[in-house]
């Protein structure tokens, strides 16, 4: 079975303050309401059908502008 190291980024929005999971991975993860949490694909898998989680949105690095110098 292939490994992968890469993780996603997931969000709890159920009916709690927040939930502690413990995955088939062998991994556990607290998840407060709200906030982003990094986790490994293989356990983001197990969470892919759960409506109380959702991908986190994606952090914007805006660049720079020529103004703000």
């Amino acid at each position: 079975m292939p490994t992968s190291n890469s993780t996603q980024s997931v969000t709890y929005n159920g009916g709690m303050t927040g939930v502690v999971i413990s995955f088939p991975s062998g991994h556990s993860h607290e998840f407060p309401k709200g906030v982003p949490v990094e986790i490994c694909s293989e356990d983001a898998k197990s969470l892919a059908n759960n409506p109380d989680f959702a991908p986190a949105p994606k952090a914007a690095n805006p660049k720079p502008s020529k103004e703000d110098s």
